[in-house]
């Protein structure tokens, strides 16, 4: 198993701190070799969706897809409910065959899917391989925002036991078995209602991130900082571990709640705050309650954690904002996006030794890029500290970009206000 496929199974599980003295900067640069074949691919209007083909589905407002007249029927049980059957109308969007150029050794897709109580989407993706054959499609999520069961909804969830002799899937990341890596990809979207409701779920935009392997060996070293100034988001800071103890059937805060808490962060700098009235009746005896609120809503209830990377996309989107999981080939490639006003949550692992800055090593952790010193060190906020006042720190530039690209190969949430164009759009294969 790639250390990133590791990765994508426990990215929930946090750190076990221990305290060390910092040590002091160094920027080791080395020679860079060619760059990581990692692109992404997204549909996100009514022309992107018109290239791929529709089933039982009609545009909605502002180039989005919802379920027809004539939609077909399913059933579906939802395995953390009742165990009663329900019928569901559904219609399909499937894109078109995408040819990378390279073989695929790992996907992940994330969505913007709008469900109204009740509503929910199913997500896939296949893999066509070298011999033209087409893996079987793999569900990469079932998705709703609520969680109102009484009322109808499902328990989100990714899906279990989908392995097979031309992948794993790891909760939320395709992986390629040796040999049977796809030079091509399609993505599927379901939307699903119950049997004569009136309302319909709505798709907004799938994005699908593709990339080849590349082994922690040939990792190219520190990059080279760009930016020559000091730039600091200012983000509001929050601790996952004040939240200790809060709601133990999500996880119980703390260690679990990682990837929430950063997200979280990043959506509140965009300033799209949830509304008292989400709030209400949420226990955060030490504040901050929209903390626990993120992580009872990206909670995956067959991977028992909060770490599921596009769930805490489509949370995100739930307020006016956009995103996508990518990978980042370095802290260079990060600074363009800061540089433009973009915070980026990034996902990591490392050992005491390899980092010890941080005072901690962690077998797989979510934080946030919210800036850069003038010397190139980013400056990270990072909610595994006891108090929000704790959470902003500088960690060495040469140390933060090994561990990040070494164990997840940069793996990060690209979350921002939706219609803002990214730097180098076009141009960047990756964004």
């Amino acid at each position: 198993m790639s250390p990133r496929s590791r990765l994508a199974y426990v990215v929930a599980l946090a750190a076990t701190t221990v305290l060390v003295a910092p040590t002091t900067p160094v920027h080791a640069a080395e020679p860079e070799t060619s760059p990581t074949d990692i692109t992404l691919t997204q549909w996100d209007s009514g022309d992107d969706f018109a290239k791929g083909r529709s089933s039982h589905l009609r545009p909605g407002q502002s180039g989005t897809l919802r379920i027809g007249r004539d939609a077909g029927t399913t059933t579906y049980t939802d395995p953390f409910g009742d165990g009663t059957a329900k019928t569901y109308e559904y219609g399909t969007w499937t894109s078109p065959v995408v040819r990378t150029g390279y073989a695929i050794d790992e996907s992940v897709t994330s969505w913007d899917v709008d469900t109204p109580t009740g509503t929910w989407a199913e997500v896939r993706f296949r893999g066509q391989k070298a011999d033209g054959t087409w893996t079987k499609w793999f569900v990469m999520g079932r998705w709703t925002a609520g969680d109102d069961f009484a009322a109808g909804d499902i328990h989100r969830t990714s899906v279990e036991g989908q392995n097979d002799t031309d992948a794993a899937l790891y909760t939320d990341t395709y992986v390629a078995r040796t040999g049977k890596e796809p030079e091509a990809f399609q993505t599927s979207v379901t939307l699903l209602r119950p049997e004569g409701a009136t309302v319909s779920p709505s798709l907004r935009s799938v994005s699908t991130l593709t990339n080849e392997y590349l082994p922690a060996s040939a990792y190219p070293g520190t990059s080279t900082p760009t930016l020559g100034k000091e730039i600091d988001l200012g983000l509001p800071p929050f601790s996952q571990n004040i939240h200790r103890g809060e709601y133990p059937e999500f996880g119980g805060g703390g260690q679990v709640w990682c990837s929430p808490t950063s997200t979280t962060m990043v959506q509140y700098h965009w300033g799209r705050e949830v509304p008292a009235s989400e709030l209400e009746g949420i226990v955060a005896p030490n504040g901050d309650p929209q903390v626990d609120y993120a992580a009872i809503n990206t909670w995956d209830y067959a991977y028992e954690g909060a770490g599921n990377w596009p769930f805490n996309i489509a949370y995100a989107t739930r307020w006016g904002l956009d995103g996508f999981v990518t990978r980042l080939r370095s802290l260079a490639e990060a600074e363009r996006l800061v540089k433009a006003g973009i915070p980026l949550v990034v996902s990591a692992n490392w050992d005491l030794e390899e980092m010890p800055e941080a005072g901690y090593g962690t077998n797989g952790h979510l934080l946030v890029i919210g800036g850069f010193t003038v010397e190139g060190d980013p400056i990270v906020y990072d909610p595994n500290y006891p108090s929000n006042d704790e959470v902003r720190n500088v960690y060495t530039r040469e140390n933060f970009e090994r561990v990040w690209q070494t164990s997840t190969d940069g793996i990060a949430y690209v979350i921002h206000p939706d219609g803002m164009e990214l730097p180098g759009a076009g141009k960047a294969t990756n964004w």
